[in-house]
């Protein structure tokens, strides 16, 4: 079997297993292999083929929960935003400390809700490929938002993925919201 030791392809395998999905995960891996040297070509093609996979095969909440469990991190910026928000006072105060830091996104707060506002693609397996992919692909970034703020707040979170660069959306907007 070819090898599949690219970091987004051992998460997925990791998150299809967590979904129950083992072999069905196995079994894109044998289909669309991803090694870690692979080119910008083959990454977008295997993006594609592997959002393609999902949308065919399950509805748009297991797609969103699989996929935000592919998300990489947690960073160590997230100890740097949290230390932020303990000092905040209040979340427009820390809105104000986060878009001071510039840390890659810009932070919103409509008194409910807060907004990360991504100005560029970071996914290390497509930022540089050109042309679009289906959303499905993004929520892996609104699993990272909502793990950053859970790790943040110290609660759970809901989030939604607004728009996506790679979608052909001019920014990715996702909006975090605390759990009742």
């Amino acid at each position: 079997m070819p090898k599949n030791d690219n970091p987004q392809a051992l998460r997925f395998l990791a998150s299809m297993a967590k979904h129950g999905e083992q072999a069905a995960g196995e079994r894109f891996a044998e289909e669309h292999p991803l090694g870690k040297s692979a080119d910008i070509s083959k990454r977008s093609a295997w993006a594609k083929a592997l959002c393609g996979y999902l949308n065919d095969r399950y509805d748009e909440e297991t797609v969103k929960a699989i996929r935000m469990d592919c998300a990489c991190g947690p960073y160590a910026i997230n100890g740097k935003l949290k230390a932020l928000y303990e000092k905040s006072d209040g979340p427009a105060d820390f809105v104000k400390k986060v878009n001071e830091l510039d840390p890659g996104f810009s932070l919103e707060y409509d008194g409910t809700s807060y907004y990360v506002v991504y100005p560029q693609c970071y996914c290390s397996c497509v930022k540089r490929t050109d042309g679009q992919l289906p959303k499905a692909w993004c929520y892996c970034t609104l699993g990272y938002s909502r793990r950053m703020f859970e790790t943040i707040l110290g609660k759970e979170t809901e989030g939604e993925l607004l728009s996506s660069i790679k979608a052909g959306d001019t920014v990715c907007r996702i909006r975090i919201t605390v759990q009742a």
